[in-house]
Parts: C-alpha cells; sequence; structure tokens
C-alpha cells in the first residue's frame, strides 16, 4: 500500500484530540501525521504532541483552510491525503480505509468526502445526510490536492471550496458511509452561548464560501 499523509487541523481541542490521535496513531500503514495548531489558547499544541507526530502551529487563529494549507505546504508530496477532524467520537482504522479504499481502486477518483452516520447524534447525522458539501472527513489524491489553489482564504468554508473545486474541474468524487462515527457539536465543547455563537460565524464563512469560491480558483 501506498503511503498516506493524515492533516488534523486543530483549533481549543485539547480535551479532545488524544482520542482521535490514539486511533490515527496506531494505523498499520506507511503514514506521516501532521497536527496543524491553529492558534489555540489551550494546551492543544503539547497534547498533540508524540513521537509519531509533526506539529505545527499558527500563532493567531487563521481558519481551517489556512491549517490545511500549512499542513500541505510543509508535506508538498503524498499518494493520497486523509484530512480529519480533530474532535471526532469512534473513529476507527476501518473509517480510514473507507476514505482512501475508493481512491486506491479507482484512479479516477480524486476525492472521498466521508458521510457520517448512526453516531448517536441525530443533528450531525441530519446535516451529514443533507449538506455532504460540509464534511470534513476527507480523502485526497495527491493529483487533485497538486491542482488546488490556495486554501488559505477559506476558513470554515474550505470544504465548500474543495467540492466546488472538483466539480469545476470534472474530479470524480465519491461518498462512503462511515458508521458509528460522529464529532462534538459547538454547544458541547464550548457552551451553550459561545458555541451557538461560534456556529453562526462558522455559518457566515461557510456562506461566504459557497457565492465567492470563484473568486478564488
Amino acid at each position: 500500500m501506498k503511503p498516506v499523509t493524515i492533516l488534523i487541523p486543530a483549533y481549543n481541542e485539547e480535551p479532545r484530540i488524544e482520542a482521535v490521535l490514539d486511533v490515527v496513531c496506531s494505523y498499520p500503514r506507511q503514514k506521516s501525521i501532521i497536527v496543524i495548531d491553529d492558534g489555540s489558547g489551550d494546551d492543544t499544541y503539547n497534547t498533540a504532541k508524540r513521537d509519531s507526530v509533526k506539529v505545527l502551529r499558527h500563532k493567531k487563529n487563521l481558519g481551517k483552510g489556512a491549517a490545511l494549507q500549512t499542513g500541505i505546504d510543509y508535506v508538498k508530496d503524498s499518494p493520497f491525503w486523509l484530512f480529519l477532524d480533530a474532535d471526532l467520537i469512534n473513529l476507527s482504522h476501518h473509517h480510514m480505509d473507507a476514505l482512501l479504499l475508493p481512491l486506491e481502486e479507482n484512479p479516477q477518483v480524486g476525492m472521498t468526502i466521508g458521510m457520517l452516520l448512526g453516531g448517536g447524534k441525530t443533528s450531525v447525522d441530519l446535516a451529514q445526510r443533507f449538506f455532504s458539501i460540509l464534511n470534513g472527513q476527507r480523502g485526497l489524491t495527491d493529483f487533485f490536492v497538486k491542482s488546488l489553489p490556495s486554501l488559505s482564504w477559506a476558513r470554515f468554508g474550505v470544504e465548500i471550496f474543495l467540492s466546488r473545486v472538483a466539480r469545476e474541474n470534472n474530479i470524480q468524487v465519491v461518498e462512503p458511509v462511515l458508521k458509528d462515527i460522529t464529532h462534538y457539536k459547538k454547544e458541547e465543547k464550548y457552551g451553550f452561548l459561545r458555541g451557538f455563537t461560534y456556529r453562526l460565524e462558522m455559518y457566515r464563512e461557510c456562506l461566504y464560501a459557497l457565492f465567492n469560491w470563484g473568486k478564488y480558483i
């Protein structure tokens, strides 16, 4: 099997990132694991440090798109890439396989988008089902990554931008179902008021990307 680079953007994920790294670090495949601490105010940076993990750090929060771009620029070349969120619940090696297998089996597939299902949070399942363009768990081939414009502007709109670029360039996309996995909601992580405010900001960034992505190609 060809090696894979795993990029994990993280912002204030100190209480959650260890569970994700436990799974990723034990994945039985040649891999490079890159955590990008996007200006966290907690101890995400030190929590993510392991012998098998490279932790990059932004001095201030630049957004998810910029974090992924930092990881891409650091690695430069990789046959396959996985983009994973730092707050996943019940991530398994099977889920990672499901994101990579379509890329390996069909050279025409440039990207996979994981559809989270059955993780115990109905709102997350519904969002994944009806707004797959927002899903953050993705597998990508090197030919697609190398064709991408800079992601640095996109913040939480980065998944929308990735999907629009794929469609614009007729890149084949597959959406494997990832069963029994979910992620923390903003309100769970930050409390209701702060989490809700953060969610509104995320929606604003997504809407900006939806209506302005063409400016950045």
